[in-house]
Parts: C-alpha cells; structure tokens; sequence
C-alpha cells in the first residue's frame, strides 16, 4: 500500500461517528446563532391560552444554539463547549463588520457605487432593516457571551455532582431555562430600550422566556439522540 492510501485510510479511520456529532453541533449553533442575529428585528405575536405576547422572530432560532452547547458539554466537556461558545462570538462581531460594509461601503471607499437598479428607495429599506439588525447583534453578542457561558458553565456543574445518575434530562433543562432568562432580560434590555414601550419590553421578555422554556423542554429528547448516536449507545438510551 502506498503512502497516499495509507494517509486516505488513516483519515478514514478517524472520521467516527462522534466527530461527526461535533460536526453537526457546532454546525447547528453557527447557522442557528446567525439566523437569529439577523431574524431578531421582526417582532412577532405570540397568542398562547388568554395570553399574547411579543417575541423576536429569532427566539427559537437563538433556543437551538443551546441544545447545541449542552450537547457538546456533554460528550465533549466543558472547554469544547466554551471554545464554540467564543467562537460564535467572534463570529457574531464578523458578522457585524461584513454588515457595515454592506451598508456604507458606497459613502466610505470611493471606488465602489451601487448599480443603476438599486435605488434609493432600495437602499432605504435595505438600511432600516439591517441597521436595526446591527443594534441587535451588539446586543446579542453581550448577551449570549455572558448567558452561553453561564449555561455551560451550569451545565458541567451538575455534570459533576450527578455523575452516575440518570439526569442529562435535568441538567439540560436547568442550564437552558436559567441562562435563557438571563439572556432575554440583557439581549431585551439593550437591543429594544428606547424603541418601543416600556410595556413592550416586559412582554417581549416574557415572551422570549415562555418560548425558550418550550425549546429547552422540546430538546431534551434531541439531545439525547445526538448523545446516544455519538457515544454508539441505543437511540433511546436514557441512562446518564
């Protein structure tokens, strides 16, 4: 066998299953934490019972980078999860960079214009929405840096003082909701004080923590399943 097949086998054999669950998670957090940055600045009406209530259209977006982080402290640990977790924030201030260029390269480098078909009109709507989506990102970049950290860091301490128990399903549940409400009064506070009610905002805040209650309690079998599938155990495996 030559060196080339050797190196291909090599690589074959270190491509498991588990990488692949790293893979996806920390696939599912980026997609999920861009989409909600850019979705945030649509607010929607949550009608839930005799209750309604304001949500950004990036809640359950936002909710997904969670079960992402959870998964990954789980099978990983606590340091992985922390690594993706600054990652996505460095990522979140790119995105933010490549934004401004979109809005204002044409009025900073005078070597760039629009097209003949983009109009001011264009360009109007096109800066409304995504500046509004640029207060919102240095929004959620405080918050999600200090709530991610916090959920992780919850996370690995019940890690800790349950091993042997059967409790993933509890420790994802508390780290998620606790750093979830933490999250929303921040991201809520910051990104929306000043542009809507006063009222508005404690709606939004609680309907952003009514969803992502729901999300943490409808990820709790996801996060199972990436577990089991990762470790090679029985999809519905609920030891641990």
């Amino acid at each position: 066998m030559d060196d080339q097949s050797e190196q291909s086998l090599h690589l074959d054999v270190r491509l498991t299953r588990k990488t692949m669950t790293l893979f996806f998670c920390i696939g599912l957090f980026m997609v999920s934490l861009v989409i909600a940055a850019l979705t945030s600045v649509k607010l929607e009406q949550f009608h839930i019972g005799g209750l309604t209530v304001l949500v950004p259209a990036g809640t359950i977006a936002f909710g997904l980078t969670y079960l992402a982080t959870d998964a990954i402290s789980e099978i990983w640990g606590r340091n992985y999860a922390l690594c993706v977790v600054l990652v996505g924030m460095v990522m979140r201030l790119l995105m933010m960079v490549l934004i401004l260029y979109a809005l204002y390269a044409e009025q900073v480098f005078p070597f760039i214009s629009p097209t003949e078909g983009w109009t001011e009109e264009r360009q109007a709507a096109f800066v409304s929405v995504f500046q509004a989506g640029n207060r919102l990102n240095i929004a959620g970049m405080l918050a999600f840096g200090i709530s991610a950290s916090v959920d992780v860091l919850i996370f690995h301490y019940f890690q800790k003082r349950d091993a042997g128990k059967n409790r993933l399903w509890f420790r994802n549940n508390i780290s998620t909701i606790a750093s979830q409400i933490l999250n929303s009064i921040i991201f809520i506070s910051a990104g929306f004080l000043g542009t809507v009610p006063l009222a508005a905002i404690g709606s939004l805040i609680l309907g952003q923590v009514i969803i992502k209650i729901l999300v943490a309690a409808f990820d709790t079998p996801a996060i199972y399943l990436i577990r089991n599938f990762a470790e090679g155990r029985r999809l519905l495996d609920l030891r641990g």
